[in-house]
């Protein structure tokens, strides 16, 4: 169903305060929530129905744990990871206008982070190169060779500034996004083969198996590889938990680089932009119109919701999403 974009913001902004945020954090949330939406990423106002993100009654004020010229760690205060890692993000980015690099991570957050793209794309637009991780004591993935679920579903993204739209690839680096899972579910409908296992360790297509059971990691070894490197940036690297499955104690990371550290931050835009169109300028198989750089199907979907002023929202979601706004 199409509504417009007014009354998907509208909806979005009331649902998470019924959830308890106040003014200032509903900003937080909705803005990396509709960045997801607009861009059909399954990050979006998904995460707002069924047991939703309730604000935790035992949520203190974020502090820095430790900090130097070009790093701090953060103690979330078990706020929600997307005030934690929006937070985080800012002072990457104000060290690595300072000292050349800014790095980040924090712990003790709860929930999930959203789109990884939001936060490396803000780091971006600063003319910076960005690079960030999640993970959580959340066991959602088995590992390759398994049908046991260990990791979480362990995103990772980068942002690169160029002369035009910066270049951003956001993945989970699980078959498919824990949240994809839930929007096949909510819609109806299978997920495709090869995405996860039942509770009994069979394949399945069935979304709500795989909840109870596990997903696999995307590409075999290569996904699960980067799947324990994040689980290992974001938990061990961060002091959050890995695999305790009682804990609320999720990790993120964040690393903001500012190109002058070691080139012209100038020259580095035009050569990342020149890289960028040998790329789009290659040979085509047969079918293929464009190729598309990382970001740029996104950028071009947000850009066409926006303009046109409405967005497509699948049924039932949009009706669970208007029976938590009221």
């Amino acid at each position: 169903m199409k509504i417009s974009i007014s009354e998907l913001e509208n909806l979005t902004d009331q649902a998470i305060k019924h959830y308890g945020y106040d003014e200032k954090e509903a900003k937080v949330i909705k803005d990396i929530l509709l960045f997801a939406q607009l861009r059909g990423n399954n990050q979006g106002v998904v995460k707002l129905i069924g047991k939703g993100i309730p604000k935790r009654e035992d949520t203190v004020s974020m502090s820095l744990a430790k900090e130097t010229e070009v790093s701090a760690l953060v103690d979330g205060g078990y706020k929600h990871s997307m005030l934690a890692l929006n937070y985080a993000t800012e002072l990457a980015i104000a060290k690595a206008k300072k000292s050349g690099i800014g790095i980040v991570g924090t712990f003790n957050t709860a929930e999930s982070t959203g789109a990884l793209a939001y936060y490396v794309n803000k780091i971006a637009q600063e003319g910076l190169i960005g690079f960030a991780v999640a993970s959580a004591p959340f066991a959602t993935t088995a590992p390759h060779g398994s049908n046991e679920a260990k990791f979480c579903t362990n995103p990772i993204a980068y942002g690169v500034p160029t002369e035009n739209e910066p270049i951003l690839l956001d993945f989970s680096t699980s078959a498919m996004a824990y949240y994809g899972l839930i929007e096949a579910k909510t819609a109806g409908r299978e997920v495709p083969a090869d995405t996860g296992y039942d509770a009994d360790g069979n394949e399945t297509t069935d979304p709500a198996s795989i909840m109870s059971g596990a997903l696999k990691t995307f590409g075999g070894h290569k996904g699960s590889g980067l799947a324990l490197i994040v689980q290992i940036l974001a938990g061990a690297l961060v002091q959050a938990d890995s695999f305790d499955s009682d804990s609320d104690n999720s990790g993120n990371l964040v690393l903001a680089i500012d190109p002058n550290i070691l080139t012209d931050a100038r020259s580095f835009k035009a050569e990342a932009s020149r890289i960028v169109k040998e790329v789009k300028a290659a040979r085509k198989l047969p079918g293929v119109e464009e190729i598309l750089v990382p970001g740029e199907r996104g950028n071009k979907l947000a850009t066409s919701n926006l303009n046109a002023g409405e967005i497509e929202i699948e049924d039932n979601l949009l009706n669970q999403l208007r029976e938590v706004a009221k």
